[in-house]
């Protein structure tokens, strides 16, 4: 055995296995640095695959890092020990070494403590980060709303296809008398493909008449049976699936404003409201003057929920607003770091059902995206100065009423809410009129391209049935969201007859139903 046992203790310290190496025992370090990692790996991928025992370990998070922590304080304290012994296995083998070495393991001992006692102090806000947010995760029901017993689980991220998130805004005030309808409903969509992003706002009005499984206003679903109704509702309403939500209450978007300095909002018009709510049931007098301004936690709630000074759509895009700047806050500083800090000061005010292991790589990916690459927009009511409009205006005895027309509704939806992989793929589509009525093939084409496809031309052909006709094979996935989106149509190849510079061509003949949409009403 040579080499000094301090300077061993040392390299075990640095890395654990290290000082064995350095005293000639290579097989005994490999295996020494080996071991933590497997046993890391192993553990985990148990954790990530067996629900039960996810669950587990987000409902005792921090209980489970305590011991994580401990456990690997003590084999490193073991590691360091056995490199400073050597091939000595009794207790003699810690005599007779130099009062230096002595001084060394003393040393690397406290180090080893400070070490992991920082590593877990820095560590538990983070646990308790992940018991609070993924509460619903950690605590699932016992029992499922469908008829079949347990409710299906929403469809899972992968990273590539677009992802839909319900954020829901409620009030914060917990009493008996304060209803858990839904302040705010938007529906937040990523393309982590082409780099983009939508929000749609839904109007607290909108009426729901779903026989069965909900009949009132939007705003109570989630009152009435929690996130699973207000999905349910929401999905049926705009015709595509939500992949996890987030629930945030009125405290808690004021604390998380506040985390980040405030937020930066240029109001384009003064919000005047005498009779804001407060907290106590009361009311006050809400001025914001117009202009580019700061505002702390509570300015932008009131700026976001006013609502008496003008109606639910300029406050849908006040919201919008907010959200935007807030996500520009985000983006300017180091928000990760503080994110457990601010989940432990707000509680259990924040909920998500999202997967735990890509909720750091969502919030990188969003604070990355260009101002410019978000749409937003909100359901109008016709009848007004609107640049759209999906709603009908019903009032009377039994109250104010949105009555929504699902099929413009979805047509909105369809456009926000593209398919990422179709216009990554960029496959051009040429719509060719097959004996449809006049101006069916260019409405189809305006129609497809608000939906992201790349539509070359329009033209006239023989009569024929309608169809997709595939002239690149390179270009199936586009073929086939087409058939989809036309309402079923066949996929067939393009004849060899037929010429055309477009990989898939669109034959609208007089066979042709509508748009998937259409056939929604």
């Amino acid at each position: 055995m040579s080499g000094s046992p301090g300077f061993a203790a040392i390299l075990s310290l640095l890395l654990p296995g290290l000082g064995q190496m350095y005293r000639g025992r290579w097989v005994r370090g490999a295996l020494m640095i080996v071991l933590p990692i497997f046993t890391v790996l192993l553990a985990g991928a148990f954790v990530a695959i067996a629900d039960p025992l996810t669950s587990f370990v987000l409902r005792n998070a921090a209980a489970v890092t305590f011991l994580v922590a401990s456990a690997f304080f003590m084999y490193h304290l073991f590691v360091v020990a056995d490199a400073f012994a050597g091939k000595l296995r009794d207790v003699g083998s810690f005599r007779g070494r130099n009062f230096i070495d002595y001084l060394v393991l003393g040393v690397v001992c406290i180090a080893l403590v400070a070490f992991y006692a920082a590593a877990y102090r820095g560590s538990a806000p983070w646990a308790g980060l992940a018991s609070k947010v993924f509460a619903p995760l950690a605590n699932p029901p016992l029992v499922g709303t469908t008829a079949g017993g347990q409710e299906p689980s929403p469809p899972e991220w992968t990273g590539t296809e677009r992802l839909n998130v319900l954020l829901l805004g409620i009030d914060s005030r917990d009493d008996a008398s304060t209803t858990k309808n839904t302040d705010t409903m938007i529906v937040l969509s990523l393309d982590p493909v082409n780099k983009t992003a939508a929000m749609l706002s839904i109007p607290r009005d909108v009426y729901i008449d779903r026989p069965g499984v909900f009949t009132d206003k939007i705003n109570a679903a989630y009152a009435y049976g929690g996130y699973d109704l207000a999905r349910k509702v929401v999905e049926d309403l705009l015709g595509i699936r939500l992949n996890a939500y987030a629930l945030v209450d009125f405290d808690a978007f004021t604390k998380i404003v506040d985390s980040v300095g405030g937020v930066v909002i240029d109001v384009k018009r003064p919000v005047r409201d005498e009779s804001y709510p407060t907290p106590d049931y009361g009311i006050e007098r809400l001025d914001i003057t117009a202009g580019p301004q700061l505002m702390d936690g509570q300015t932008a709630l009131r700026f976001a929920r006013s609502r008496h000074d003008t109606n639910d759509y300029s406050r849908a895009q006040r919201q919008q607003l907010v959200l935007s700047a807030l996500r520009s806050r985000m983006s300017e500083g180091d928000f990760i770091r503080g994110l457990p800090g601010l989940v432990d000061r707000v509680g259990s005010a924040v909920q998500t059902n999202f997967d735990p292991a890509n909720i750091l790589p969502l919030a990188q990916f969003g604070s990355g995206i260009d101002g410019d690459a978000i749409r937003s927009e909100v359901l109008y009511p016709c009848g007004g100065a609107y640049p759209h409009c999906e709603l009908q205006s019903s009032g009377g005895a039994n109250g104010f009423y949105l009555i929504p027309d699902r099929a413009k509704i979805r047509d909105l939806a369809a456009a926000l809410f593209y398919d990422p992989q179709v216009k990554s793929e960029g496959a051009s589509v040429e719509v060719r009129s097959a004996g449809a009525r006049n101006g069916l093939a260019q409405t189809i084409a305006d129609r497809l391209a608000e939906r992201a496809f790349t539509v070359s031309t329009v033209s006239d052909g023989a009569t024929g049935r309608s169809a997709v006709l595939v002239r690149n094979s390179s270009k199936r996935y586009t073929a086939n969201a087409l058939a989809q989106q036309l309402g079923g149509l066949p996929v067939d190849a393009l004849s060899g007859s037929e010429t055309t510079a477009a990989d898939i061509v669109v034959r609208v003949g007089s066979d042709f139903r509508g748009l998937a949409t259409d056939l929604a009403r």
